[in-house]
């Protein structure tokens, strides 16, 4: 029994260190010293049966079984360390497989309350964006119900501006097809809708034989990508009325189906092409009138002019025996006469130099109108020199003071002609001057911007200045803006001719009385005087002499001026 025992003992410990192959080596050495033990044992057992006890002690005390039991002590305490070291290292090894579990289990746990986290973070961003996301198409879709709408409400005014537009209007696609026909075309036509579905329905009524090229012209404005004047073009009507329209057309892109469309808008200009055509025949026959009044006036003028110059011619010689009778009288009988009738003979004397002056004057523009005068090129420098020799008697009378900004330019010109205007200007300047000596300046300026004298009337019956006119307050220096009163200076240029892109501007400039801006068209007239002679001296025809002679030579005449602080009149030739 002890021994089946040990047996199933060394067998449960084989298989308990099945997987150590020393532990193995171990027992098979134990079994076999077991083995010998109880070999040893049995022997003696049997002995000792025998009634040989001599015998089975001297197998006792031979020692074998104990050394035998020695090495199976020491065996079992070998194997009991190796187990207890293997115990010891799987008992470390359990420790450090615990404690990395608990490790494990302490990182798994945290990552799983990380993912747990994540998880939770990315559900709720999911259905924080899920939630922003419907809102903006909650929002888009509002957005897009009010751009709905609106674009009805667009679609809406837009029909009803087309369709209640006071010009025809059509919106037809690129195949042909008339989309909408607005109230006023169908008005001034005539033609509904659903007579017109197409464009050559509307070319064949409207058009008739010519319906071919207009739709060759409508064609053609389907591939148009900007606004088209058309032109004119005559429809007939549903009554069969012809009528003149003036037609527009645009894009206005593409049809859901690709085709593009256009609007076409037309004016019926049918009255005003009437009015044109009557106003045409008008003119024609004003024109007809002017140029039979213009003839006739020419010839009235042409036979004043006749007999002015024969009637001045005439009057001079006996002029010439009143003069020389009258200051006969004074030299030869003035002690026969007494004072009253010395100033009588003076009187004469007198008006009979004024009436030589008016005659020489009366002369000079009879002549300036019937001469052909010859522009040549003239030095301003001798110009303006021989005509202040011309005045020089009235210059020192006066005591008057020319100062000449030399050197000047030259003109093209006629030389006796623009002597007689210089010196006509100089002496006009020293005449309307008060108590204090006159002081008339001269100079020059070039114009080189093209302009034109505007013919229009301005308010109070008065010229418009020179579309650049504001550029002759800016040419003035200070000192002439202080002198004339800022904002206050009056501009006034006479004749109206096309300039030249250069010219010269003559200015002579007085310290006068002035000339208010309601007299200063005037003053170029024939005869037109501001003042009495016994004030200021003088025929009333020196300015109208002036213009006359730099109009004759392709040029202009003007003046700039205000009461009490001087004038300057300024005439403008060409440059050579």
């Amino acid at each position: 029994s002890a021994i089946a025992s040990l047996s199933k003992k060394l067998y449960n410990l084989q298989i308990l260190t099945a997987d150590n192959n020393r532990q193995q080596q171990r027992i098979r050495s134990l079994k076999i010293a077991i083995d010998s033990r109880l070999v040893i044992i049995q022997k003696t057992i049997e002995l000792r049966r025998q009634q040989n006890l001599e015998a089975s002690q001297q197998v006792v005390k031979s020692g074998r079984g104990k050394q035998v039991m020695g090495s199976i002590r020491e065996q079992v305490a070998v194997m009991m360390a190796e187990e207890n070291r293997l115990l010891q290292e799987r008992s470390q090894e359990s420790e450090a497989i615990a404690n990395f579990t608990v490790l494990t289990f302490t990182i798994a746990t945290g990552v799983s309350l990380l993912l747990l986290a994540l998880v939770y973070y990315l559900v709720k961003r999911d259905r924080t964006l899920r939630d922003n996301a419907e809102t903006k198409q909650n929002q888009l879709l509002e957005e897009l119900a009010r751009d709905r709408n609106s674009l009805q409400v667009t679609e809406q005014r837009f029909r009803g501006a087309i369709v209640n537009a006071p010009l025809p209007i059509i919106l037809h696609a690129e195949n042909g097809e008339i989309l909408q026909v607005n109230a006023a075309w169908t008005e001034l036509s005539g033609y509904e809708h659903s007579e017109i579905p197409t464009i050559e329905d509307w070319t064949e009524k409207a058009y008739g034989s010519h319906k071919s090229l207009v739709q060759v012209d409508i064609d053609r404005l389907h591939k148009l990508n900007h606004r088209v004047s058309e032109g004119e073009y005559i429809i007939t009507t549903a009554s069969g009325k012809n009528r003149i329209w003036d037609f527009y057309s645009a894009p206005l892109g593409k049809l859901a189906d690709g085709r593009n469309l256009v609007i076409s808008t037309a004016i019926d200009i049918t009255e005003r092409k009437q009015a044109e055509a009557e106003l045409s025949l008008l003119n024609a026959n004003l024109e007809r009138r002017v140029e039979e009044r213009t003839a006739q006036l020419q010839a009235a003028n042409e036979e004043l002019e006749a007999f002015t110059y024969s009637v001045a011619h005439d009057l001079r010689a006996p002029l010439r025996g009143m003069q020389g009778l009258a200051e006969a009288l004074l030299e030869d009988y003035s002690q026969n006469f007494d004072d009253l009738g010395q100033e009588y003979a003076q009187q004469i004397v007198n008006s009979g130099q004024q009436l030589q002056e008016l005659i020489e004057d009366l002369l000079d523009y009879s002549r300036l109108s019937r001469a052909d005068l010859g522009l040549q090129i003239v030095d301003l420098d001798s110009a303006v020199a021989e005509a202040l020799q011309r005045v020089k008697a009235d210059v020192e009378l006066r005591h008057a003071q020319i100062c000449v900004r030399s050197p000047l330019p030259a003109v093209l010109a006629h030389h006796i002609t623009l002597v007689q205007v210089i010196a006509n200007l100089v002496s006009n300047a020293i005449k309307f001057v008060e108590a204090t000596p006159p002081q008339v300046h001269l100079w020059c300026e070039e114009i080189e911007l093209s302009r034109e004298v505007d013919q229009e009337r301005g308010r109070g019956g008065e010229l418009e200045n020179w579309r650049g006119g504001e550029l002759e307050n800016e040419r003035m220096g200070e000192g002439e803006n202080e002198r004339m009163g800022e904002g206050e200076n009056s501009y006034l240029p006479i004749t109206n001719s096309q300039q030249p892109a250069t010219t010269i501007r003559l200015w002579v400039e007085d310290n006068g009385i002035g000339i208010a801006r309601e007299h200063q068209k005037r003053i170029f007239g024939v005869f037109e005087r501001l003042h009495g002679i016994e004030s200021y001296p003088g025929t009333g025809i020196g300015l109208a002499i002036v213009q006359k002679g730099v109009e004759r030579m392709g040029g202009q005449v003007g003046v700039e001026s205000q009461v009490g602080k001087g004038s300057r009149f300024w005439i403008e030739l060409r440059k050579a």
